[in-house]
């Protein structure tokens, strides 16, 4: 698990569930979040984490809140909404 912080503040969070597969939980600018799951080369998850934008295929709300429960909630106790 880590954490990118983004020059804007926002802190996108990852997780890899294979070498060369992370997680990725992103915040929105709109009290909203969406997660994708992102393939990487594997050589560096911490620089790698940005590939999400261009790469990236969104999970549904479900499969997100599944993979990484706690920040789901962490989420939901910000206030923050599901992106559709």
């Amino acid at each position: 698990m880590g954490v990118h912080r983004e020059e804007d503040g926002r802190e996108i969070y990852y997780d890899a569930i294979h070498r060369q597969v992370l997680i990725v939980y992103v915040p929105g600018y709109n009290n909203d979040w969406k997660a994708y799951v992102v393939p990487v080369p594997g050589e560096s998850h911490a620089s790698e984490v940005y590939l999400w934008e261009r790469d990236g295929c969104p999970l549904s709300e479900s499969r997100a809140r599944a993979l990484w429960p706690t920040l789901a909630a962490h989420y939901d106790e910000k206030g923050l909404t599901w992106r559709d």
